[in-house]
């Protein structure tokens, strides 16, 4: 994993946009998961895309499989190796809370 250096953002612009334009662009922000339609430009300007968002159920999913990864190497027997992919598939289709 590389080690990002922060860096003060002493530069400003001004972005003038309609209601549309604006609307698009908060809905943009949203779905990719950012906080701030800066940080979202900024990486979008800076590397030509725009990070993707990782969802609370996506990091729920990677437990169950580093959970089910243990198993497998504590060599728990395939009822209950069979019974987690099971629960994890619920997981996956939103089935657990």
């Amino acid at each position: 994993m590389k080690t990002v250096e922060r860096q003060n953002k002493e530069s400003r612009i001004t972005l003038r946009l309609n209601k549309a334009e604006l609307d698009t662009l908060n809905a943009k922000v949203a779905e990719s998961g950012y906080k701030s339609a800066g940080a979202f430009i900024r990486d979008y300007v800076a590397n030509g895309q725009v990070k993707p968002k990782v969802t609370q159920d996506v990091v729920q999913i990677a437990r169950e499989l580093m959970n089910l990864a243990s198993m497998i190497n504590a060599d728990r027997p395939g009822s209950e190796l069979l019974a987690k992919v099971k629960h994890i598939a619920q997981v996956n289709l939103g089935g657990v809370a």
